[in-house]
């Protein structure tokens, strides 16, 4: 799902970025749009309307003749789901089937 959202190193004073989400789990997301420095490892804040919730940066990939990036991150609180939706957990090919 494609949502506009709100990202800025978790703890910073600087104002948030404007960016949106390529795809969005409970537990994950991949960003576009988001122009700022980062490093994997560190630890961003996203808001998403009132919501906030802490990721980790896992991995972040610039795109070419552009400042924007595309990042994908992980929730590092799992339980915190801030997109307002469940998400049906679906079984892929590896996963054992009962």
């Amino acid at each position: 799902m494609v949502l506009p959202v709100r990202v800025r190193l978790a703890g910073a004073k600087e104002q948030a970025q404007i960016a949106h989400t390529l795809d969005a789990t409970e537990g994950a997301v991949r960003l576009a749009g988001f122009r700022g420095d980062l490093n994997a490892g560190d630890v961003i804040e996203i808001q998403y309307r009132h919501e906030r919730a802490l990721l980790r940066v896992v991995w972040l990939r610039p795109l070419e003749n552009s400042s924007e990036k595309h990042i994908g991150a992980e929730c590092v609180d799992p339980d915190k789901n801030i997109w307002g939706q469940e998400f049906t957990h679906q079984t892929d090919q590896y996963e054992e089937k009962e």
